[in-house]
């Protein structure tokens, strides 16, 4: 549970945050315009780790935007375009998917066996592309480096990225902590402020953490051995399972009178569902069976 935990508080993030850039010849062609919102602004020197990178700025907005590739990459991020056209940056540890005029923003870990996920957050703009360039918003670096607002400080003309930046003391009020953890599904429960049914989960699986997001989702993590099952509760309908990945199969379902959204591959990997005024998920790493969701389903109301 401490793994859990820890990783989990790592992903703590909320408000004004941004990120890097892409080459005109490496990277596929994007029809996205950048919003006519962009404006003239003094170019931005950049520093990573004291390094001045050879890059322009643009402003959208009034936020500062640089390119994703050469910052990225500077601050040891690996930089991916996905077959959806969407930017994958990975470190290692963290990770976010970027998409071209979507202002909405979810960093979460890379750790091969872990599982953790910021809540959704906007940023000063969605990313743009200009001349064939990616841009995002500067201050994504904060989220990915644990969301000490030290790791991005804009003085005059001049942006420093700074990792290994630490807040001083009586500034760390700056940090919104939207994730909290819980010693029990009953204490879980009263934060959020309804009733959760511990689901009927696979055989093997246990229950490792208890989280609340921002006093408004339930998160439960089960674990079975290297495997994480995520079981998501929150008001209102919809996908609150935070899974943006792209699946081969997808189809819906219905169970005892609820229609069930299930994605995956060979095995069902998130399904989501509404009910009662309350959304629902479940998100298997390694794939579960559709009598196995039946179950978490039904179990829930």
């Amino acid at each position: 549970m401490k793994k859990t935990i820890s990783m989990m508080m790592a992903l703590a993030v909320a408000g004004t945050m941004a990120a890097p850039a892409m080459a005109v010849n490496d990277e596929p062609m994007v029809i996205a315009p950048a919003p006519n919102t962009q404006s003239q602004q003094a170019q931005m020197k950049i520093v990573v780790k004291g390094k001045t990178m050879p890059v322009q700025t643009i402003s959208v907005n009034g936020c500062t935007m640089a390119p994703v590739r050469v910052i990225a990459e500077a601050l040891g991020f690996k930089v991916t375009w996905n077959a959806d056209r969407s930017i994958n940056i990975n470190n290692g540890k963290m990770q976010s998917d970027l998409r071209i005029g979507d202002n909405s923003y979810v960093v979460y870990t890379a750790v091969e066996g872990m599982a953790g996920m910021s809540a959704p957050f906007e940023l000063g703009s969605a990313p743009v592309i200009k001349n064939n360039t990616a841009y995002v918003p500067i201050d994504l670096f904060v989220p990915l480096f644990g969301n000490d607002p030290a790791t991005v400080k804009t003085s005059g003309d001049t942006i420093t990225i700074n990792p290994d930046a630490k807040t001083e003391d009586g500034d760390s009020s700056q940090i919104p902590n939207l994730l909290t953890a819980h010693d029990s599904l009953a204490e879980l429960a009263k934060t959020v402020g309804f009733d959760i049914k511990a689901p009927t989960v696979p055989a093997g699986y246990e229950a490792d953490a208890y989280i609340d997001i921002s006093g408004e989702l339930a998160e439960v993590f089960y674990m079975k051995g290297d495997d994480t099952l995520v079981y998501r509760v929150s008001r209102g309908e919809g996908d609150n399972s935070g899974d943006y990945n792209t699946y081969s199969n997808k189809k819906t379902v219905d169970v005892n009178g609820v229609s069930v959204e299930l994605r995956g591959k060979d095995k069902v990997n998130v399904a989501t569902w509404s009910n009662g005024g309350f959304a629902y998920s479940v998100s298997a790493k390694q794939g579960i069976s559709e009598t196995e969701v039946a179950a978490v389903v039904s179990s829930a109301f």
